[in-house]
């Protein structure tokens, strides 16, 4: 039986570090078409919808023939933002993705791994991740880091390095090929009841410390499956980024 896949795309235009960044439009489209665009190319879906409070991207989206749910203003999160829009718009859905409106470099076949994992009826939750290969990285307090389990879910998540490998006693060498840690992508995938769930769910202490909302779900002693990505999506969270950006698509043009 194939999985009935509907992806919701939160989009707000409230960044504080890029202004309106959803809407930046130097490409020719706004961003979050780009993102809406190659959602669409992900081959487990049966719709994809754009869920904001604003009136300029319902505005954006209608002129790009992009379909949209008009939502709250008051959300905290763009899960609760999902939550909504995915109640707004009914149906029979096996699995819900939340894709952030404005991560247009995510990989489509990714997302139909994560598809894919709710075949297993134990996957009530799940996200991706790749190796962490420098330093630098490990080191970022941007990159958010994941400790898995034997069984490949989540233990924990954390702007701090983890592991620690102060205390390895075979500490790997400069050829190594072993991954410093694990880089957590910000997607997630969940069946429709775990998303209403998690909403409902208080927030947890863990979450605040780290301002990281997924540790919510573990806080309160739920499973997450974390699956290997083919490649981390570059985010746009500042002009210089979304410069790159530009270049980017300027050279697969």
């Amino acid at each position: 039986m194939s999985l009935r896949a509907i992806a919701i795309l939160p989009a707000r235009i409230g960044s504080t570090r890029l202004p309106r960044k959803v809407l930046l439009d130097a490409s020719g489209l706004p961003l979050f078409v780009h993102t809406a665009r190659n959602t669409m190319l992900c081959k487990g879906l049966g719709k994809v919808i754009v869920a904001t409070d604003s009136a300029d991207v319902l505005a954006a989206a209608d002129s790009h023939r992009i379909e949209t749910l008009s939502t709250r203003t008051d959300h905290q999160s763009g899960t609760d933002r999902v939550r909504e829009a995915l109640d707004a718009q009914g149906g029979t859905w096996d699995v819900v993705l939340n894709v952030q409106a404005d991560e247009p470099d995510l990989n489509p076949t990714d997302l139909e791994s994560l598809i894919a994992a709710f075949e297993d009826p134990d996957t009530v939750a799940a996200t991706l991740s790749v190796p962490i290969e420098s330093q630098e990285d490990l080191d970022r307090s941007s990159v958010v880091k994941i400790v898995l389990d034997r069984e490949g879910r989540a233990l924990y998540f954390s702007r701090s390095a983890i592991p620690s490998r102060v205390h390895a006693r075979h500490p790997e060498g400069e050829d190594s090929k072993e991954p410093l840690g694990l880089r957590h992508i910000g997607v997630y995938a969940y069946r429709p009841a775990a998303l209403r769930h998690f909403c409902d769910l208080e927030p947890g202490h863990l979450e605040g410390l780290e301002n990281l909302e997924q540790l919510r779900w573990l806080e309160h002693g739920n499973s997450m499956r974390v699956l290997p990505a083919s490649r981390a999506p570059r985010g746009i969270d500042t002009p210089e980024d979304y410069a790159e950006f530009l270049e980017r698509i300027k050279g697969n043009a």
